[in-house]
């Protein structure tokens, strides 16, 4: 079972977030998230090795994982264990990635991004 603790709680609003939008260019991934007060926060990941994205009634399991594991009514948890995370080791045929792996999830009102990376996202709040 994976293990969800909460990270980077001081970006969270009394307003949830919603995924706007999640652009993969260039080496880079871009989540920005915006709530109904208009306050945008752009989330990039410049380190990312693998991505998946589901609508949060199609991640079911999960959302019953943080539940029992971890805080609900955050946006940004690190998973440890992560099945994801050995799902990817089995896909490229090592035991051991040469750098830590680590497992990112960024939860909003109506999706849930889950982040293989090297290192820890960026945010940052854009000024419209």
């Amino acid at each position: 079972m994976n293990s969800y603790t909460p990270f980077s709680q001081e970006y969270l609003t009394k307003t949830p977030f919603e995924l706007e939008s999640l652009v993969d260019r260039g080496g880079v991934l871009s989540l920005t998230l915006s709530n109904v007060s208009e306050q945008k926060l752009a989330i990039s990941f410049d380190s990312y090795m693998a991505y998946r994205k589901r609508d949060e009634g199609d991640a079911l399991l999960t959302l019953m994982d943080m539940k029992r594991t971890g805080d609900t009514g955050k946006y940004f948890y690190l998973v440890e264990p992560s099945d994801f995370v050995e799902w990817f080791l089995k896909e490229i045929f090592v035991v051991e990635y040469h750098q830590p792996l680590t497992h990112y999830l960024v939860a909003t009102m109506n999706d849930i991004v889950d982040v293989i990376a090297l290192g820890p996202p960026s945010f940052s709040y854009v000024i419209a």
